[in-house]
């Protein structure tokens, strides 16, 4: 092959060797082009909500429109005007939250109290110490009743062993559930009829508190 030859057919080699390497790079960009064109066309789409709260709901008890006051104590004293010894009081009990709650009733702090021991009551209790010492003897005969609306549910004597037992009996009766703005009357009376004690009860006194509370009702 002459020179001239020679330098006819390198000059053909490397125009095709451009025209593959052009090649190649205009299939790169092809390529490049569609998975870009691919890539953007998944579409988006944002909402955003604005303005929302979460508001916590509320538990209030109101007993006789007394709000924050659970507690009500009793004195019984001065006995014998009329012989029989009775009494009572009946409550309304309000839900002024906004969430329903099961009512819950208890009896605390009773306390029977001697005062003292005169001539006439030591003839019967002679050590003016039974039930225990410097215990008087009203608990041992005055009963009370609880009713939840009108309706007699249990009883039970005012004696400090028995405090526990008042708040038992309601627990064991069917829930007592009040809704937002509804209202149930709880009543305790007591009574001890007339035959039913004798000069061991002079002088004596009897105290006891009531409690309500009133608990998130939950699933």
């Amino acid at each position: 092959m002459s020179h001239r030859s020679l330098l006819i057919f390198k000059n053909q080699y490397r125009q095709n060797m451009k025209r593959k390497v052009l090649l190649s790079l205009a299939i790169i960009a092809a390529v490049s082009s569609i998975t870009f064109a691919v890539t953007r066309a998944f579409f988006r789409d944002t909402e955003t909500s604005t303005g929302n709260t979460f508001t916590v709901g509320t538990l209030d008890l109101a007993v006789d429109d007394s709000n924050g006051t659970n507690f009500e104590p009793f004195v019984i004293e001065g006995i014998g005007a009329s012989g029989n010894i009775e009494g009572g009081k009946t409550w309304t009990v309000k839900n002024v939250g906004s969430l329903p709650g099961k009512l819950f009733f208890s009896v605390a702090n009773i306390s029977n109290l001697e005062n003292g021991c005169n001539e006439p009551e030591a003839e019967i209790d002679t050590t003016c110490g039974t039930p225990g010492a410097g215990e008087g003897d009203l608990g041992n005969i005055v009963a009370a009743r609880i009713s939840i609306d009108s309706v007699e549910k249990y009883s039970a004597n005012l004696l400090e062993s028995q405090a526990d037992t008042f708040g038992t009996q309601w627990n064991a009766l069917a829930p007592v559930i009040i809704e937002p703005g509804s209202q149930t009357e709880v009543t305790m009376d007591w009574q001890a009829p007339r035959d039913s004690y004798g000069n061991e009860i002079q002088g004596d006194s009897l105290t006891f508190d009531v409690a309500f509370d009133l608990e998130q009702l939950t699933q």
